[in-house]
């Protein structure tokens, strides 16, 4: 039996789900692993289309639409069942040219302390410039930063240690789990791999980033179709992640007063505009969602 599952997640999107699977099953000899495919409850006709498009491919239909850990989820749950060894979470909207499997497989076999690996994420026009090598997390501030964003692959030091990896590609043992549980499903989309890998170092393992292979990433296309999601999760959320983390209630209270204070001066001085984010910020504090994005729901874990 192959020892690596490829999970990829779609959503209304076959489009990037097929060319990122032709990619793959190009660049990567498919006999090294099985790739399941999880549709999360699409609207359109993904499945139908997926199912006459590619081949050598699982399908599972999710009957609810419950953001990314969710549907990620689903896919981790199968090939733990099934009895896989390593997992690769893979966004529907990255492109493969190399084989970074076996590069990022090695060095989990020979770095024990680690338990999260990525390649590292470049942009989609080919220019190797870098989007991210993973980030650190200033929980303090609810800050979480993109490590080398902007520079060029040939910049970049050879393995960079950081708080966290990019969701867009994980690889990581399947027996992590057992550890640190399964991608919390507390936010639909935004910061739920921040919290898992963050739980990871607070459990005394690393998270890496290996600068000797890469993936294209486009840039997820979904949410930006939606006008103003993509702000209001990263700010509703951003007050979730400090409220589930911090390790004292008083350090989440002094967060709030600093995101508050913080805005306000902002907008003293001209640097933001969009008051909204105040309500934005008591969504996160409440547990509310936007009356806007009725469609936003979240999983139990």
């Amino acid at each position: 039996m192959k020892t690596i599952c490829i999970v990829i997640l779609n959503y209304n999107n076959y489009e990037d789900t097929i060319e990122c699977v032709s990619s793959l099953q190009m660049a990567i000899d498919p006999a090294k692993y099985d790739i399941v495919i999880v549709d999360n409850n699409s609207s359109n006709d993904s499945m139908s289309i997926m199912q006459n498009k590619l081949n050598g491919v699982t399908l599972i239909q999710s009957n609810q639409n419950r953001g990314y850990a969710y549907g990620n989820n689903l896919g981790i749950q199968y090939a733990k069942k099934e009895g896989y060894e390593y997992i690769c979470i893979l966004n529907n909207d990255t492109i493969i040219t190399e084989d970074f499997l076996d590069i990022c497989i090695s060095y989990l076999e020979s770095h024990r302390e680690t338990v999260f690996v990525s390649p590292t994420l470049v942009d989609y026009d080919r220019s190797h410039r870098v989007q991210s090598t993973g980030g650190d997390i200033y929980i303090s501030k609810g800050y979480v930063n993109l490590k080398n964003n902007g520079k060029f692959l040939n910049e970049l030091p050879p393995i960079v240690e950081s708080d966290y990896i990019g969701g867009a590609c994980m690889v990581f043992p399947v027996k992590v789990v057992e550890t640190i549980g399964y991608i919390p499903e507390a936010y639909f989309l935004f910061f739920e791999e921040t919290e898992w890998c963050y739980k990871a170092k607070v459990a005394g393992y690393k998270n890496i980033c290996l600068t000797n292979t890469y993936i294209y990433h486009k840039g997820s296309v979904s949410i930006k179709a939606v006008s103003g999601l993509q702000e209001y999760l990263m700010e509703r959320n951003r007050v979730v992640f400090v409220k589930r983390n911090s390790r004292t209630r008083l350090g989440y209270y002094q967060f709030l007063i600093y995101l508050l204070l913080r805005t306000t001066v902002r907008f003293c001085m001209g640097k933001e505009k969009n008051l909204k984010k105040y309500r934005y910020y008591f969504d996160g504090v409440f547990n509310r969602i936007d009356k806007r994005f009725p469609f936003i729901c979240f999983g139990s874990k």
